[in-house]
């Protein structure tokens, strides 16, 4: 029995750890809110999409490198409801805002666009159907953010001081997806990320949460890369990989932090990685993102940076170990329980059994 414990428990520990991760709609979005979306100042470098209303008090520019990153065509800004555009400078919404020669980016609003002053290529008001289904959208991200949660996790080692991420060997992530649960009061100032044994497309996800109550205060200064030769080693941080004046090139790994049933969350540091938070109002201070947002809503002037999270595994849906995989180790289970268990046969003459 020992024997059979340990096979299944082997099987299960082969298990796949995450589903497919797909922003679906989103992918084409730098933030993407469900309802409304507050700002003083700022810049967003993609793509925005509000289900709710757009609200400036001040200057805000959306778009400002969607020509410059190849980020393809569309709509520059989406919004269910109406634009209001107060105080001093300028809402400014392009397609490229590279002088000598910006390009202005069009808006589709469900409502109208109240105020000024604005630079907006064309504004088209009151749109019945918009690009976006806000809805099915966030009904599928709150589904993925509960998947996530659930997901089977490696071990954090909270050291006081630094939190300490290092791969499991004995779970296999056909995904490259490698999940990670961390709460609130864990919260450290650099987080090493040992990448021994880790795909070079990996994708990391953050679950964070408090177990206090639905706010979460996140705060992060650094994300290092190390390995087991040296797993505090400081020298190759995650924000050495992006270029801050340029198309950002692949980093060698992507971050996903996922707050499920978060209410609100406040966040007061740059980030290098997506934000899953579709339950979430969003308070973000001024510091920078370099990833897609998702959220309910959002208030505040953080710096909203491209850097587009990929799906996982590109274009294709991850699929649970093979069915053959697991009808071979239930066999091998049962042959060996089998051999341990007494063999009935009959009797001569009669067709009671008897123990062999």
């Amino acid at each position: 029995m020992r024997h059979l414990t340990l096979l299944v428990g082997l099987l299960l520990s082969g298990q796949s750890l995450a589903g497919p991760i797909d922003f679906g709609q989103a992918s084409q979005y730098n933030a993407f809110i469900k309802e409304d979306y507050s700002v003083t100042s700022s810049d967003v470098e993609g793509r925005v999409a509000i289900g709710g209303n757009l609200t400036v008090n001040g200057g805000y520019d959306i778009g400002t490198q969607i020509i410059d990153y190849n980020m393809g065509d569309g709509p520059s800004l989406v919004v269910g409801g109406d634009i209001v555009k107060t105080g001093t400078g300028s809402l400014n919404v392009y397609r490229s805002a590279t002088l000598p020669n910006p390009v202005l980016g069009d808006a589709v609003l469900g409502g109208s666009f109240n105020g000024g002053p604005s630079s907006i290529g064309s504004v088209s008001e009151n749109n019945s159907s918009l690009p976006v289904d806000f809805d099915t959208s966030f009904a599928e991200f709150e589904a993925l953010s509960h998947q996530l949660a659930q997901e089977t996790d490696m071990a954090v080692i909270d050291h006081g001081w630094a939190l300490e991420f290092a791969v499991d060997s004995n779970l296999v992530t056909e995904d490259n997806v490698y999940v990670f649960n961390i709460t609130q009061d864990m919260f450290a100032t650099d987080w090493y990320v040992n990448t021994d044994g880790m795909a070079e497309d990996a994708t990391v996800v953050f679950n964070i949460a408090n177990n206090n109550g639905p706010t979460v205060d996140f705060s992060q200064a650094n994300v290092f890369l190390t390995d087991s030769s040296n797993p505090f080693d400081s020298s190759n941080p995650l924000s050495g990989h992006f270029n801050k004046s340029a198309a950002n090139s692949e980093p060698p790994l992507q971050l996903l932090y996922n707050f499920a049933d978060v209410d609100q969350l406040n966040l007061n540091s740059d980030l290098y990685g997506s934000v899953l938070a579709p339950t979430a109002d969003i308070k973000a201070n001024e510091s920078v993102i370099y990833g897609q947002v998702i959220g309910n809503s959002w208030q505040g002037n953080m710096q909203i940076n491209y850097n587009p999270f990929k799906p996982v595994p590109p274009g294709t849906t991850p699929v649970p170990e093979p069915a053959g995989l697991l009808l071979f180790a239930l066999g091998l289970a049962l042959m060996y329980a089998r051999k341990k268990l007494p063999v009935l046969t009959p009797k001569p003459g009669n067709t009671q059994l008897s123990f062999a």
